[in-house]
């Protein structure tokens, strides 16, 4: 009996579909139970589905679930941070530890996305939203909940092909071979080079942003700095830092442009639900077109949790955004001078070029 081929199209629909389903459902139930403040944290958790999304399913099941423990672990470290008055030096002392834990786990697991920009997103916004001590049996039921969920989401597709696929093959797109695994990677140096590049570049620009007057948001340079450089094995190349640039003006452009019309949270949430998809679907295409949708959908979430003037909304994320992606740039000049000195790439610079 011949079977018709597999789907031979690029673009990962199936993946985005399940990104917008895993973070939309909880949103969607926060909101219709009143309560629009905890949005970020859902949104922090359903980022879980992104994590191994072409990966053989017995492999996805240990990379989001890991991906989902680690989102947990640096949201729960955000709270604890917040509950203590969020003073700078815990949360740069915080934000170091995620840095060294996320870089780690991720480059351990090969995944994809390898960046550590989500745990890092999920700490410094989790740290900055006013919470109790009251509030903790809540959040810990939105947190774990929504990562569960989105778990669940992550495998789904496991049930969808066993029924579905031996009817029409050609309408899945084929899974990635099984990736090799080592934890020895965690006493290379080059993996430790690759997290003392993060730390350098997020606690620089960090702190510059801290202290510019006039500003706020100055988690905004740390993420535009660990979302541009290179996880292990790639190369870090300027075109990234300049996509991040051009996509996120753009995107706050949009947002901007929605924020000011105040749209309800259900609207809200229709953006987040279409952003994430979009985003999902350009991501490996092009990271400044995935950006025109992943910011708004970032800046929406974040105003329905912290709701602020859509006009310094915008100015904090475009130059926050400017000064990491120069940070960033700046430890490119060093790293090539490095390497030129001592003869070999940097773990972070190898010969594989950042997508």
């Amino acid at each position: 009996m011949t079977t018709a081929p597999h789907s031979t199209r690029t673009t990962n629909l199936e993946g985005a579909a399940r990104a917008a389903i895993a973070g939309g459902v909880p949103l969607a139930l926060l909101i219709g139970l009143g309560m629009p403040q905890y949005a970020a944290f859902a949104m922090f958790a359903g980022f879980t589905a992104i994590f191994g999304a072409t990966e053989p399913y017995r492999q996805r099941a240990v990379t989001t679930g890991v991906a989902g423990a680690l989102q947990v672990a640096c949201m729960a470290a955000g709270i604890a941070v917040s509950l203590l008055g969020a003073p700078l030096w815990l949360q740069g002392t915080g934000l170091v530890l995620v840095l060294v834990v996320a870089v780690s786990t991720l480059s351990a697991l090969r995944t994809i996305p390898a960046q550590p920009i989500f745990p890092v997103f999920a700490f410094v916004v989790s740290a900055l939203v006013p919470v109790h001590t009251g509030d903790l049996p809540l959040l810990a039921t939105i947190i774990l909940g929504s990562v569960v969920w989105a778990w669940l989401v992550a495998m789904s597709g496991a049930a969808f092909r066993r029924v579905l696929h031996p009817y029409a093959p050609h309408r899945f797109r084929p899974l990635a071979d099984p990736k090799h695994r080592s934890l020895a990677v965690v006493g290379t140096s080059a993996l430790w080079e690759t997290v003392a590049l993060n730390v350098v570049g997020a606690l620089v620009a960090g702190t510059v942003a801290e202290f510019l007057p006039g500003l706020g948001h100055p988690y905004w340079a740390v993420i535009a700095v660990v979302s541009t450089l290179p996880a292990l094995r790639q190369r870090h190349t300027v075109s990234r830092a300049v996509q991040r640039v051009v996509g996120t003006v753009g995107g706050t452009v949009v947002a901007v442009g929605i924020l000011l019309l105040e749209p309800s949270a259900w609207w809200i949430v229709v953006i987040a639900v279409i952003g994430q998809f979009m985003a999902e679907v350009f991501v490996a295409r092009n990271y400044a077109v995935c950006l025109l949708f992943l910011t708004p959908l970032a800046l929406a979430v974040s105003w329905l949790s912290l709701p602020e003037a859509p006009g310094l909304l915008a100015l904090d994320r475009i130059v926050q955004t400017l000064l990491g992606a120069f940070v960033s740039v700046a430890l490119l000049a060093v790293g090539r001078v490095v390497e030129r000195r001592r003869g070999r790439a940097l773990g972070a610079t190898s010969s594989i070029r950042t997508v």
